[in-house]
C-alpha cells in the first residue's frame, strides 16, 4: 500500500490516504499486474478525499532514499 501511495504522489501529484484510497489503488495496481484488467480496458479510479488522514501516518511516509533518483546535494 505504501508503494501505491508513493507512486500516485510521484506520478500524478495526488495524495491518497493510506486507509481507504491507498488500499484501493494498491488493489487496482495488483489487478493490473495479475492480468485482471486487459490493455486498452477503460478504468476509472475515483478518489473521494481522505488526504488529511495521511498526516496521521507521517512517520510511515517519511522521505527517504529514492531508488529512482540520484541524491542531490
Amino acid at each position: 500500500m505504501k508503494k501505491a501511495v508513493r507512486l500516485m504522489a510521484r506520478q500524478e501529484g495526488l495524495l491518497l490516504d493510506p486507509v481507504y484510497s491507498g488500499k484501493a489503488f494498491a488493489g487496482l495496481l495488483d489487478d493490473i499486474a495479475n492480468g485482471a484488467l486487459t490493455p486498452g480496458q477503460n478504468v476509472l479510479f475515483i478518489m473521494s478525499g481522505g488526504t488529511p488522514a495521511l498526516f496521521a501516518y507521517r512517520k510511515e511516509f517519511r522521505p527517504g532514499p529514492n531508488p529512482l533518483h540520484h541524491d542531490r546535494c
